[in-house]
C-alpha cells in the first residue's frame, strides 16, 4: 500500500482544530458571495445593452438576492434529495445509548436521526435550517457490530466537531443545483470539501474508545453489497452527494479510481490499519 497517506501520531489530529472550524465556519459565507457576484455579473452583462444604469442595478438586486437564497436553497436541494424517515431515538437505543456518550465526548450538540431502508451500510451527517441529522442505512444498522457503529458515529460527530456538516451539506447542495455541472468529476468534491472524510477520520480516530471500530466499519462498507435498482446508491443524486457518505466510493472501488483520492474509502480504510 505504498504511497497511501498515513495517519499522523496520536496528538496530531487535534493540532489546528481550531483554524479547520473556523475555515469551515466561514466557507458558506463565502460561497455565497462568489455566487452572488457571478451570476449579478451574468445579469448585468444580459441587461447591458439597454442601458448602462438599469444594468448596474439589475445585477446589485440579481447578485444580492441570489446570494441571500443560495445557502437555504442548497441546504433544502440536498435534505430533500437525500431524504430518510425521521425516527425516535427511543426505537433505536443502541444509537440512542452512543449518541449520549458521543456527544459529550466530542462536545457537539444533539442531531437527530434519519434512517434510509437500502441493505448497502453507509451513514452520513447533513445540516437542515433546524440543526443537523444523522442519515443511516438500515444495512448499516443491521450489519454492523457496536463498535463498528461507534467508530462511524465517532466519524459523523467528528464532523461536527470540525464544524463542516453545514458547509460540506452547502457544497453538495449547490452541486445538485448545478445540475450536470455538479455532476462533473471534481466539481461535487470540491465544493463538498476534498480532504473533509479523512480529516474527520483522524478526528474520530484519538476520541472513540475504539478506534479499531472505523477501520472494521469501513472494510465491511468496502466489502458491502452492491445497491440494488432505485437504491440512492446507484442513483445520480448519490453521485453528487457521495462525499457526505462515510462511503463515498460504491461501485468505485478500483485502485485507479482510488489513487490520490485521499477521501476514497479504500485509502482510509488503509490509512487507518496503519496507523
Amino acid at each position: 500500500m505504498s504511497g497511501l497517506a498515513t495517519l499522523p501520531p496520536p496528538e496530531g489530529p487535534l493540532l489546528g482544530l481550531a483554524e479547520d472550524r473556523s475555515r469551515n465556519q466561514g466557507w458558506p459565507v463565502r460561497a455565497a458571495v462568489v455566487v452572488g457576484v457571478i451570476i449579478g455579473v451574468l445579469a448585468f452583462l444580459v441587461a447591458l445593452p439597454a442601458d448602462l444604469v438599469v444594468a448596474i442595478i439589475i445585477g446589485i438586486l440579481v447578485g444580492v438576492g441570489v446570494g441571500l437564497l443560495v445557502i437555504p436553497a442548497s441546504l433544502a436541494a440536498a435534505n430533500r434529495n437525500l431524504g430518510g424517515s425521521l425516527v425516535d431515538l427511543d426505537d433505536l437505543p443502541r444509537i440512542s445509548a452512543l449518541l449520549d456518550v458521543l456527544g459529550s465526548t466530542f462536545g457537539v450538540a444533539p442531531a437527530s436521526v434519519r434512517v434510509i431502508d437500502d441493505a448497502v451500510p453507509n451513514a452520513a451527517v447533513v445540516a437542515a435550517k433546524d440543526g443537523v441529522s444523522l442519515i443511516l442505512t438500515t444495512g448499516l444498522l443491521s450489519s454492523l457490530s457496536l463498535v463498528e457503529i461507534e467508530g462511524v458515529l465517532g466519524h459523523l460527530l467528528a464532523r461536527q466537531r470540525l464544524e463542516s456538516v453545514r458547509r460540506s451539506t452547502i457544497g453538495a447542495g449547490l452541486a445538485l443545483l448545478l445540475g450536470p455541472i455538479g455532476r462533473r468529476a471534481g466539481v461535487a468534491h470540491r465544493l463538498t470539501g476534498i480532504g473533509g472524510l479523512f480529516r474527520a477520520d483522524e478526528i474520530a480516530a484519538v476520541t472513540v474508545r475504539y478506534p479499531v471500530g472505523l477501520c472494521d466499519a469501513l472494510a465491511k462498507m468496502v466489502d458491502g453489497p452492491l445497491p440494488a435498482g432505485g437504491s440512492l446508491f446507484s442513483s445520480s443524486v448519490y453521485e453528487t452527494t457521495r462525499w457526505l457518505f462515510v462511503d463515498p466510493s460504491i461501485a468505485r472501488r478500483s485502485v485507479d479510481e482510488a489513487l490520490g483520492d485521499i477521501d476514497a474509502t479504500s485509502v482510509r480504510r488503509a490509512a487507518l490499519a496503519e496507523w
